[in-house]
């Protein structure tokens, strides 16, 4: 693995922006990114940064690819960020969940290799709540996501709400090919019945873009991909 240059961006309400910038962050390694010190005189959290500040829209885009991204305050996903890889962007800023920075608020990056096999799901509840589940196939086998943030399944992290909005964040489109479920992740009840399915998007050729979703999580409802091989 190899460290990669990270860019992106952060709107504002007020309609001003920061880009964001870090030279080389380590693929496969949670790292945080900074403002970009061009432009901001030093690299600064971005909670620091903008204290009060309300987030409307953005974006982060890794050198040859990326798994997610979020805005961290005090252990717990404030607001996913929208993802791609470099030279695979069709769409700059997104909407974000509108959140009030405070100071300590930062951006969480997971850029991975192009040939990465991780595959991540933003989950967007109605009542506000936003989580990331992630999981790295190696082989053929029903994989299950997991929060990055407590490593507890679905039905244990969104116990009692209802995910309107998924991103499906895949892996090289030759390992997504290797995805029989959905092309995907399917979401199951506590039998094990499909209730919701999505298709991966492989970052490192293209932007992956929201899904409308209804599905009600309770206790001990999974989310899981399976592969070929």
């Amino acid at each position: 693995m190899a460290n990669v240059q990270v860019t992106g961006a952060i709107r504002f309400s007020d309609g001003s922006s920061v880009p964001l910038l870090a030279a080389a962050m380590a693929e496969g390694t949670l790292s945080e990114l900074q403002t970009d010190s061009g432009f901001t005189t030093v690299a600064q959290t971005l909670g620091s940064y903008a204290p009060g500040k309300t987030v409307v829209a953005g974006f982060v885009a890794a050198a040859n690819n990326a798994s997610y991204a979020y805005i961290l305050r005090q252990g717990v996903i404030l607001a996913t960020i929208p993802i791609a890889a470099a030279g695979a962007v069709n769409m700059g800023l997104m909407a974000m969940k509108s959140v009030s920075l405070m100071p300590g608020d930062s951006i969480q990056v997971m850029a991975v290799t192009a040939a990465d096999r991780e595959i991540s799901v933003y989950a967007s509840c109605t009542d506000g709540t936003q989580q990331i589940f992630a999981v790295t196939p190696s082989g053929a086998a029903t994989n299950t996501l997991t929060s990055v943030i407590t490593g507890n399944g679905l039905g244990e992290t969104l116990q009692g709400k209802t995910i309107n909005q998924v991103f499906v964040n895949g892996p090289s489109a030759a390992n997504v090919a290797k995805i029989s479920s959905a092309g995907g992740v399917v979401f199951l009840d506590a039998q094990g019945s499909p209730i919701g399915a999505a298709h991966a998007t492989a970052v490192a050729a293209a932007q992956p873009m929201p899904m409308s979703f209804n599905t009600s999580v309770q206790l001990n409802f999974a989310l899981q991909c399976v592969t070929t091989s």
